[in-house]
């Protein structure tokens, strides 16, 4: 009888050993995967392209976008002024999406309109035509038409 305590003793007590074993095991790998993520998590770096609204009174609002392939200059304003109390009024015509007004400014008045520029020249297309390049400098500038 005293046999069987001992065995049985010495069962529960390996029992005992290969469940803390597996327990503590998986805990430090769970760990690891966790730091890896983190790891991973901060080697991202978001590409950031650059939007300037000039409404022609005080500073320019300077505005950093995450690029995306593909993006238009007219998708950099959309997503520029999501996030930002300017209001954004747009018509869209045959050859493309005009820029009505942004903000309080609209066009026409003062004599001014919305032109866009792309590394300080103006492309000769609509905002929504025109694919932007990462570290492209985008600018929307309320001013009088030299047309």
């Amino acid at each position: 009888m005293k046999k069987i305590y001992i065995f049985l003793g010495i069962g529960i007590g390996i029992i005992l050993i290969i469940g803390s074993w597996l327990m503590f095991s998986s805990k430090i790998s769970q760990q690891a995967f966790q730091e890896e993520i983190k790891i991973s998590q901060g080697d991202i770096k978001k590409e950031i392209v650059l939007l300037v609204i000039d409404d022609g009174e005080g500073a320019p609002k300077n505005f950093e976008v995450e690029f995306n392939e593909g993006m238009t200059a007219f998708d950099l304003l959309e997503e520029g002024t999501e996030n930002s109390d300017l209001f954004l009024k747009t018509k869209t015509y045959d050859i493309g999406i005009l820029i009505e007004a942004i903000g309080d400014k609209e066009n026409g008045q003062d004599e001014k309109y919305w032109f866009y520029y792309v590394n300080g020249k103006m492309p000769m297309i609509s905002a929504d035509k025109e694919e932007i390049k990462l570290e492209d400098k985008v600018e929307f500038r309320f001013e009088k038409s030299s047309f």
